[in-house]
């Protein structure tokens, strides 16, 4: 059974009146942290999420990028990575960083200096045989762009923030309820195979992962999520039931729920 990481921060809740509430204050706060990551360490690297709520903070920070007068991260030293995949063709419109490049990053790499070279997303269907060959593939990506001795042991860049959704059922990335996904240790990433989410071939960073970043923001709107939100924040919960449970950070762990995300809390 999974355990809780209960080294890493706790987590707390900020509940907001509406969805675009949430969107807005995520956006404005990513990037701030872009910022002063760039300030204090040279580089930023975030790792993005999908979802109605993750694509729409997206959208919001291109509008802010836009923005004449906001301070604003030198792109050039921003990196953006995945916290999980569908493995399907590059173009096709359900894979995360698709939808990412329509809201966001195509703008960035056109418009605003970043470079292509700095999005990391993670392999389609064209470059990984299987979910498995994926990833390993991208848990190659991340050694190459390691900290240097590595993060909690592992090869990976500091994460400034890792943006997490959750699913009605308390999945995060690609870690679904009762997986053995959810037992991985020692490792960045992790292919799921049969994921009871369509399609089911998907690549994920792994808990490990995850609680490497700094800062873990999920980013939640919607009824629906409601019962797994609330589960999420009970004792007697096991992660294996809410994986949701474990999102944590090392510094910093923020639940940004609607009111009715947070109905049940």
């Amino acid at each position: 059974m999974p355990a809780l990481n209960t080294s890493a921060a706790a987590p707390r809740t900020e509940i907001y009146s509406d969805k675009d509430t949430v969107v807005r204050t995520v956006a404005e706060r990513l990037l701030a942290v872009l910022v002063d990551e760039i300030h204090t360490y040279g580089v930023a690297h975030a790792a993005l999420t999908g979802g109605g709520a993750g694509i729409a903070v997206l959208e919001h920070l291109r509008q802010l990028a836009g923005t004449p007068g906001a301070e604003k991260p030198d792109w050039a030293k921003v990196h953006f990575w995945w916290g999980d995949e569908r493995l399907l063709p590059t173009q096709d419109g359900e894979r995360n960083a698709k939808q990412a490049a329509d809201a966001l990053t195509d703008a960035l790499v056109s418009e605003h200096g970043l470079p292509e070279e700095n999005l990391h997303p993670m392999p389609s269907s064209e470059e990984a045989a299987s979910p498995q060959v994926g990833a390993e593939m991208y848990a190659e990506q991340l050694a190459a762009h390691a900290e240097e001795g590595g993060r909690s042991g592992l090869a990976l860049p500091r994460f400034a923030v890792i943006l997490l959704g959750v699913g009605p059922d308390g999945h995060i990335a690609s870690l679904f309820p009762g997986k053995e996904s959810l037992e991985v240790t020692g490792r960045t990433t992790v292919g799921e195979e049969d994921s009871p989410k369509p399609p089911p071939p998907r690549v994920s960073l792994t808990f490990d992962a995850i609680h490497s970043a700094e800062r873990v923001w999920t980013v939640v709107s919607g009824e629906d999520k409601a019962e797994a939100a609330g589960l999420a924040f009970r004792q007697e919960t096991a992660v294996e039931q809410i994986p949701a449970k474990n999102a944590r950070g090392s510094a910093e762990t923020i639940w940004h729920l609607d009111k009715p995300a947070a109905s049940k809390l």
